[in-house]
């Protein structure tokens, strides 16, 4: 019984192979390009977070010691 499989590589395999790893090296790129993006938007937000509370307990306690020296201005009075 023959077989008409053939296990000589053809004049285009190598095209096919070097187009077939630039298509992986492609795809892999574009992975690792969305993955950084994706981490530093999430890394910004994270920043913009830690800002924020660290801005809010600025003004909480600059408010608390406006009140505490408007209190002292009205005893002096």
């Amino acid at each position: 019984m023959q077989s008409n499989f053939s296990t000589q590589a053809t004049p285009n395999s190598q095209y096919i192979d070097s187009r077939m790893q630039t298509d992986s090296s492609v795809n892999i790129l574009i992975g690792y390009s969305i993955l950084i993006s994706m981490i530093v938007f999430v890394g910004f937000n994270i920043y913009k977070k830690h800002r924020t509370a660290v801005f809010q307990r600025q003004v909480a306690s600059l408010e608390k010691l406006w009140h505490l020296n408007i209190k002292k201005e009205l005893e002096e009075k």
